[in-house]
């Protein structure tokens, strides 16, 4: 199939996987009695979409969602190289010649992630998420990657029934808090923190994490960024050790904690709750928010402890890829 292959679409078309030929086709062509329904919807590649009309895109796809967003073309690229977006393998959904949705893949190693599907709000529950969704599977199956993830807001039905139907299954909650800038000022510890170069603390990124990292934080996301002089980096000393670090980013009214490590021979308690008042302290005034926290992560008990409030509930949920890797034909 051509990388502008024209897709019928009904407006609740069903995936299909036929078993005759050996790949699974993510949208069947389907002709219906409701013309007036009745779209033709293109699939291209994102590569061939500019970093400023595919911030448009979702600017225009999220405008109304839970969580707005509203992404300027240089943060768009700082997302593509942030979060490996493979864009060959990404899509853009034409209706005509209007941009009408948007499906954005990440891929590591045999790992991939769904870093966004948005569609324009006048083209909602016509199939083309659904479309979309297909397509993605089947592009990161033909790059031979074994799972595939992403999270959806809990309260987001359509889109937690659209991904379930399409065979992505839950696997954790992932929580994010924030602290407001008006919330009572913290205590100020003795110990203070010691500015540290971004990359040289994510040298214990994987001992000092109890829990699997969500995607934006992952330790690849982070030293992007750190290549990129977008994060500061904090150790905190306790009984003559380095026993934590947190990497921030932001500017303005709010702080936000990219990363934070604990050394697992500590209390985990102690030195989290020591390091995040030290931090308050160097940027009093400004609010502080963290993402994508797993539930069963000891880090939530330091943040509810010092007054961090859940704002946002997301799953985490997955595609099991091995049955599909290396059978489909087509990229884009």
């Amino acid at each position: 199939m051509s990388a502008r292959a024209a897709l019928l679409i009904d407006a609740d078309p069903p995936l299909c996987y036929p078993t005759g030929r050996g790949r699974p086709a993510a949208i069947c062509n389907l002709i219906v009695d409701r013309s007036d329904r009745l779209q033709t919807i293109s699939l291209i590649p994102a590569q061939t979409v500019s970093h400023a009309d595919r911030a448009q895109l979702i600017n225009r796809s999220y405008a109304d969602y839970y969580v707005p967003m509203h992404l300027t073309a240089e943060q768009m690229a700082s997302m593509d190289r942030f979060y490996d977006i493979d864009l060959a393998r990404s899509l853009v959904a034409l209706a005509g010649h209007a941009a009408v949705g948007i499906g954005l893949l990440s891929i590591r190693g045999r790992c991939g992630w769904i870093t966004g599907v948005g569609v324009t709000p006048e083209q909602r529950r016509r199939g083309v998420g659904r479309a979309l969704i297909g397509r993605l599977i089947e592009n990161a199956a033909a790059a031979g990657l074994r799972e595939l993830s992403l999270e959806v807001i809990t309260q987001n039905t359509p889109a937690w029934r659209l991904y379930a139907e399409a065979g992505f299954a839950p696997v954790r909650e992932l929580l994010i808090w924030r602290r407001s800038a008006e919330s009572d000022a913290l205590p100020i510890p003795v110990e203070r923190l010691v500015p540290t170069d971004a990359g040289a603390l994510l040298a214990n990124f994987d001992r000092w994490h109890s829990q699997p990292v969500a995607w934006q934080r992952a330790a690849p996301t982070l030293a992007h960024m750190a290549a990129a002089g977008r994060l500061k980096g904090y150790r905190l000393d306790w009984h003559g050790a380095a026993a934590a670090y947190c990497l921030v980013s932001g500017h303005g009214d709010t702080l936000s904690l990219m990363d934070v490590g604990i050394d697992p021979a500590t209390d985990i308690v102690t030195p989290g709750r020591i390091l995040l008042q030290a931090l308050s302290h160097l940027h009093w005034g400004q609010a502080m928010t963290i993402s994508n926290v797993p539930e069963d992560d000891s880090l939530n008990r330091v943040l509810a402890a010092l007054r961090f409030l859940v704002t946002v509930r997301q799953v985490e949920m997955q595609f099991d890829l091995g049955g599909l890797t290396g059978r489909t034909e087509s990229v884009a």
